[in-house]
């Protein structure tokens, strides 16, 4: 069984080419905001998050420290990617919001890099 990915970013072109781009190894799932990552989530936990942080509504930040929380005691790594991570760097770390980040514009190869060192550490159900 393939591992589920779930994608959050507001940027509907971007949702989609990062849904293609892992597609090809992984059960891919969209979100296109914070809240309805959080109920995607809940509804079906996934293996392994890539979180915008700069969400309509709630933002990223508080996105993956609900999911974290709710899904609790089953580890979810979150892999955080940001136009902004210098700027966001401090409340990132702080909030144990995520596992790793990225800045954007990040090229696909990396992310799916990334992802997969996620799952090693953190393997699917766990």
């Amino acid at each position: 069984m393939r591992a589920r990915v779930l994608v959050v970013e507001d940027n509907l072109d971007l949702l989609e080419v990062l849904g293609e781009a892992l597609a090809e190894d992984y059960e891919v799932e969209l979100a296109r905001g914070g809240e309805e990552a959080v109920a995607r989530a809940l509804a079906n936990p996934p293996d392994v998050v890539l979180l915008d942080l700069q969400l309509r509504g709630v933002d990223g930040v508080v996105a993956g420290r609900l999911i974290k929380r709710l899904l609790w005691p089953r580890r979810v790594p979150i892999l955080v990617l940001t136009a902004r991570a210098v700027e966001w760097e401090a409340e990132v770390r702080a909030s144990g919001c995520c596992d790793d980040y990225l800045s954007k514009p990040a090229p696909y190869g990396e992310i799916r890099e990334r992802v997969a060192r996620l799952l090693e550490v953190s393997p699917p159900g766990v």
